[in-house]
């Protein structure tokens, strides 16, 4: 498409946003919807998004329109999604009003993250077939963002059935099975199951979340985990790592892992050999029991 006319809308747009943050009037309309401030938001940010949906659906049309007297199954396929991705917008905006017949204000932030994730399903229908056509206008790239934007804005209404709110914690269910929760795009999550406690144990470390898992560990209902696809399996291990059982007691052994073997240092020097008590792991039990027994290291 025409670099210009994708930048007038960018422009156009953008003016459009400026001029209603600087609006003290429209900042005060935040305090009239029922999920406070992050709605509110969410609100503006869908009104934003659904201008831009409607001037790419009409430049799309323009476009193809006048391309050499003809159109492809691809092009059609491209306008169609177009189309979709603005009646998309335009139903969310109408969920997303201060007012609403359609959730009660304890189902407000549940229905509405819903509701959310069938807008992005549509977003990635249009996305994908403008990346099939070749055609990737810098006004769908602001779509994405402006999707982003509102995601964040979910993730800041924590509940266990809300998945903007759920990435990055470990969740489980009736199972007791242990699942990573990664974003892969505007409302796509999905479960990465833990292989062992030593692997979720191992994760939250690298991830600098201290020594105690739990208190990222959200319990969530069959019906939450099956709102997203299964992921690869976490399978870290503590191998060439030290590690100690957690707790008080003194004259706690330390064992390296090495060759899927638990070896006990006999001596306290040794622990600075393998590079000090700040590489030592704290870990349960049950982690140290699941390991074999391998020869001291005493030297």
């Amino acid at each position: 498409m025409k670099r210009t006319a994708w930048t007038v809308i960018i422009v156009l747009a953008a003016a459009a946003a400026a001029i209603a943050a600087l609006d003290p009037a429209a900042a005060g309309q935040v305090s009239r919807f029922a999920g406070g401030e992050s709605h509110g938001r969410i609100y503006e940010l869908a009104t934003t998004l659904e201008q831009q949906a409607t001037a790419l659906a009409k430049e799309s049309f323009e476009h193809f329109k006048g391309w050499n007297g003809a159109i492809s199954d691809q092009e059609q396929a491209i306008l169609f999604r177009s189309e979709s991705f603005v009646a998309s917008c335009r139903l969310f905006l109408r969920f997303a009003e201060g007012q609403s017949d359609f959730y009660r204000p304890d189902f407000l932030r549940t229905s509405l993250y819903n509701a959310f994730a069938w807008l992005t399903a549509s977003f990635s229908e249009l996305e994908n077939e403008m990346r099939q056509g070749n055609v990737m206008p810098y006004v769908l790239s602001d779509c994405r963002n402006l999707l982003d934007r509102m995601e964040r804005e979910f993730r800041g209404w924590a509940s266990p059935d809300n998945l903007a709110y759920l990435d990055g914690h470990y969740v489980k269910a009736a199972d007791a099975s242990v699942y990573l929760i990664q974003r892969q795009g505007p409302g796509q999550y999905i479960r990465r199951p833990f292989k062992s406690l030593e692997s979720l144990f191992r994760y939250n470390y690298d991830a600098d979340r201290g020594k105690d898992p739990w208190k990222f560990l959200v319990e969530v209902s069959e019906d939450t985990l099956r709102k997203m696809k299964s992921g690869a399996m976490v399978g870290l291990t503590f191998e060439g790592q030290m590690i100690i059982e957690q707790g008080s007691r003194p004259n706690r052994p330390v064992y390296r892992i090495e060759n899927g073997r638990k070896r006990g240092l006999t001596r306290a020097d040794l622990v600075n050999r393998f590079g000090g008590w700040g590489r030592v792991f704290e870990v349960p039990r049950e982690v140290i029991d699941a390991y074999a027994e391998g020869a001291p290291i005493d030297k």
